[in-house]
């Protein structure tokens, strides 16, 4: 299934310049929330959205975009981002963009180690409403600790953040964490510190959550007083412009039943922020 319901003549591989990667796994989530069937919606969604993009006169058609096979990977938390890893890699070391789109939080952990594999200077930008720094029980690959597990690899600036335990209050440093509440207070502007603190090369890892559950209520654990729709987008654009985009992944989807206003939503990000880091390559 393609992303977009892309006419038939797609880019081959060497011509496209960002692949859109599904990954259908759960990892340590309830099997009954199954966002590892967030990818599948995701892509069904898309079928609805127009290819054209009237905010910014855009044809998504023309951007050479290639929505690839979906990843399927091992049970086991760490085989399946050692797999993921391994399979991105390939993406990252042939100059592509690479779209994760999940599932569960543990496929940021996975790209970013392929992201790594190409680009030493990596640095990450967390959005979401929980830092995900607990180092818990299982210290190897767990949900609660996948931004812990990157953090120890590279940088990683947190914004849009909620809620915390006291054990990641510690974990986590002042100059890199910004609140959703300062955004709401001053704007992009209170970002603006962390971002820079970043290298010229970022990975993006969207959690849902991020959003506003008014918003975006589909999502493992939602939290008041998220971003809204035009501010996260703004302020993908402002990094977009600001630093070199690696790649990005949106996760955290438990697809709606009853209608696709979550999945729509999803699908709509995954557009917009390829549309903000394409034309900002260019």
């Amino acid at each position: 299934m393609n992303f977009l319901n892309m006419p038939l003549k797609k880019p081959a591989y060497n011509q496209a310049k960002a692949v859109i990667l599904p990954v259908p796994y759960g990892g340590t989530c309830r099997d009954d929330l199954a966002t590892d069937k967030g990818p599948e919606a995701i892509l069904k969604a898309s079928q609805l959205l127009s290819v054209y993009d009237v905010e910014t006169n855009t044809d998504v058609g023309e951007l050479s975009i290639l929505t690839l096979d979906p990843l399927i990977c091992p049970q086991s938390p760490l085989e399946a981002v050692e797999e993921i890893s391994s399979q991105a890699s390939q993406h990252f070391k042939k100059g592509k963009l690479v779209a994760g789109i999940g599932g569960s939080h543990l496929i940021s952990l996975g790209l970013v180690r392929g992201a790594q594999e190409q680009h030493n200077n990596l640095s990450v930008l967390h959005l979401g409403a929980h830092p995900h720094l607990d180092d818990g029980d299982t210290p190897a690959c767990d949900e609660a600790s996948v931004m812990l597990r990157i953090q120890e690899k590279c940088p990683v600036s947190h914004v849009g953040i909620r809620s915390m335990t006291k054990a990641e209050r510690g974990r986590i440093h002042l100059d890199n964490l910004v609140f959703a509440r300062d955004i709401y207070n001053n704007g992009l502007n209170a970002a603006a510190d962390a971002i820079d603190l970043l290298s010229d090369k970022v990975y993006i890892a969207i959690h849902l959550d991020v959003l506003d559950p008014a918003c975006m209520p589909s999502v493992v654990r939602p939290e008041p007083g998220g971003l809204d729709w035009y501010t996260l987008n703004a302020l993908i654009r402002m990094v977009a412009r600001e630093k070199s985009i690696a790649g990005f992944d949106i996760t955290g989807l438990i697809p709606q039943k009853n209608g696709m206003h979550a999945q729509l939503l999803a699908a709509k990000l995954v557009y917009k922020t390829l549309i903000c880091i394409m034309q900002n390559s260019i």
